[in-house]
């Protein structure tokens, strides 16, 4: 069992040499990258195990042990690490970079007594928006402006959890997550305000909106290909997540090398437990998630593409200028999103709850799958990767 909660964690961060919101900050470096984490003691196969053995064994998804803020966090009973330390001095302006990196829990995040403006989000630019609080999900990431122009002490930097069952596991408690914003003079100790509680505004996600080229694909107009995306859980004899009553399981072989080696360019090529969609290339996608009734949120991430989000779990249907991301929360309603298929690959849509995930709630578009193999920019593979097909064919089943 792990007694320390001091993890070491660098993110890898790209800044833009043309960024339109460099004049609102004056730092953004390693000391402003803010991680949101869960915490286990026990290693994820064996707690997995028991997930997916479902009524055999656990149908609640596995409860961390703590939250940590840039890899420091506290459980119940355990050792007093002290919490990370954000310095900054009073005047300047900070772009922190708020990042989840969780395998399950969200995380509301806020700075005592500092507004938060919100410029980017999953790596796109959108238009400065003023909150107190946010929530970040798994896979989410925000870039926000924080203004030391408070009287120089130290102040709470909170990030409570959002998880179903938490009191599955009592080391947790869900509202210990913190951090220091230390300003340059203050004492090197805690905050004296009382730690717990959060105020003010919280983000609503239908509010943000991206900076460059806004509006939709295809604009109010119906999309070229509109797929329908119900998603639910079963638990007779294991758990599994489905979406379209299908459970997402990996191919023998990666989905690209059956499209550029193996010719594969239709639905039926790929086997049901692919849960394969073919897109053509330049289609508008709108992809209509129906989300589940048990009450959890569920980040959809999608790779390959940024998208739209036409209708979110907040206000009302935008096709002019809606935010742009590549992770989205879903819960008990519909969310719509969009984007434009002119990106050829297979591209997985997942949620990124890493047990939902290891679950089956996926799907993976391949998109273009003709231009993958021909034209000016196909797939290229060496005979000698290909090769390698009927060489693990050829093994005996034990080996493969």
């Amino acid at each position: 069992m792990s007694t320390d909660f001091a993890v070491c964690f660098t993110p890898g961060t790209i800044t833009d040499p043309q960024d339109p919101h460099a004049s609102l900050y004056d730092y953004d470096d390693a000391n402003t990258v803010i991680t949101l984490a869960d915490w286990y003691h026990k290693a994820a196969p064996s707690i997995q195990e028991i997930y997916l053995r479902g009524n055999g064994g656990g149908n609640h998804e596995p409860i961390p042990d703590a939250g940590l803020i840039n890899g420091a966090g506290r459980y119940k009973g355990g050792p007093a690490t002290p919490w990370a330390r954000v310095n900054v001095v009073a005047g300047k302006r900070y772009r922190l970079r708020v990042i989840n990196i969780s395998a399950y829990a969200g995380f509301e995040f806020s700075i005592e007594s500092h507004s938060l403006k919100i410029i980017e989000l999953d790596g796109i630019n959108h238009a400065p928006l003023t909150v107190d609080r946010m929530m970040v999900y798994a896979g989410q990431r925000y870039s926000v402006v924080v203004h030391a122009n408070q009287a120089v002490k130290n102040y709470w930097i909170r990030a409570p959890m959002e998880l179903q069952h938490s009191s599955d596991n009592k080391n947790l408690d869900t509202e210990n997550v913190y951090a220091v914003l230390h300003y340059a003079g203050a004492p090197a100790a805690e905050p004296t305000t009382r730690a717990r509680g959060s105020s003010g505004t919280l983000l609503q996600e239908h509010l943000l909106a991206p900076l460059e080229n806004p509006g939709a694909p295809g604009g109010n107009h119906p999309a070229d290909r509109s797929i329908d995306l119900g998603f639910t859980r079963n638990t007779n004899g294991q758990t599994e997540w489905t979406v379209n009553d299908i459970r997402y399981e990996s191919p023998d072989l990666p989905t690209l090398l059956n499209i550029v080696a193996n010719g594969f360019t239709a639905e039926p090529d790929f086997t049901t437990h692919e849960n394969t969609y073919v897109l053509k290339k330049d289609q508008i996608v709108e992809l209509v998630i129906h989300g589940s009734a048990n009450g959890h949120v569920h980040p959809f991430h999608l790779h390959g593409h940024p998208f739209d989000v036409i209708q979110g779990n907040s206000g009302p249907a935008n096709y002019i200028n809606p935010p742009r991301r590549d992770v989205v929360g879903v819960k008990g309603g519909t969310v719509i999103i969009r984007f434009k298929a002119d990106n050829p690959g297979p591209w997985f849509l997942h949620c990124h709850i890493d047990w939902h995930l290891e679950a089956g709630l996926a799907v993976v578009f391949a998109e273009a799958p003709n231009e993958q193999r021909t034209g000016p920019a196909p797939q290229i593979i060496k005979q000698s990767w290909l090769d390698l097909c009927p060489i693990y064919r050829a093994l005996p089943p034990a080996l493969q």
